[in-house]
């Protein structure tokens, strides 16, 4: 261990020692000999400030001392008594919108359930949960059940109605008895003509351009023997003639 480490001990060490020499000093003197824990007795316990509670229950007024918040409703706008009978008004006798929809898919998990639907009155695909309504003229049907296959809704008038799920499925088409070659359509037979036309004319040009070309060489060749005389060879073009 160094000097300067050595010093800094000594000084933790004389410090704590101070310390402790303190609070031997400060007990001596009778500090903290004044506090003692408390009696077990309830009634020699000092009595906390505040009132006491009063246990008589509580009385409302009369229906008379509310006059005037009745004649000026808070939730009012204007301030206005609500006229009799609109309280009392139902609308489920109010005419319902019938359900419009296409179910076009299904997400099933243990947590969601949701199903796609296509709203035909707004033409809009839709999303919903269970729980939720429909919007626009059909806000008055909410989706209650998610089925494998199918959904349930229920209306404002406690109608129910079921949607079946729809799939496109191709259905073929009928041939006779006997029949094993497959039926053409119009579309077909029409492509097929064109492209036999097209491979007649190709076929056409292509022959006309062989013919071209065997009348070029006949003619090549005829001149080629008129230059060299009759009887005589032509010389070999690719051997050069001697000097």
């Amino acid at each position: 261990m160094n000097v300067q480490a050595a010093r800094i001990l000594t000084t933790a060490l004389g410090a704590a020692c101070g310390v402790l020499v303190l609070a031997a000093l400060l007990q001596y003197a009778g500090v903290g000999r004044g506090y003692r824990w408390a009696a077990d007795d309830p009634d020699s316990a000092p009595t906390l400030p505040g009132g006491t509670v009063d246990e008589k229950p509580l009385k409302l007024p009369p229906a008379s001392a509310f006059a005037e918040v009745e004649a000026h409703p808070l939730f009012n706008e204007d301030r206005a008594p609500t006229p009799a009978g609109a309280e009392g008004e139902d609308d489920s006798n109010a005419p319902q919108s019938p359900l419009n929809i296409t179910l076009t898919g299904i997400i099933s998990t243990p947590v969601v359930k949701i199903a796609m639907v296509q709203d035909k009155a707004r033409n809009q695909s839709v999303a919903l949960k269970v729980g939720m309504p429909l919007e626009g003229e059909q806000a008055s049907w909410t989706l209650i059940e998610v089925r494998p296959r199918s959904v349930v809704f229920r209306s404002a008038a406690n109608e129910r109605a079921e949607v079946e799920l729809e799939t496109s499925v191709v259905q073929p088409t009928p041939q006779r008895a006997g029949n094993t070659r497959p039926t053409r359509t119009a579309a077909n037979t029409n492509n097929g003509a064109r492209n036999a036309n097209a491979g007649s004319r190709d076929s056409g040009d292509l022959a006309k351009r062989i013919e071209e070309r065997r009348r070029q060489m006949r003619e090549d060749a005829e001149n080629q023997r008129n230059k060299t005389g009759k009887g005589k060879q032509p010389p070999n073009p690719q051997v050069p003639p001697k000097k």
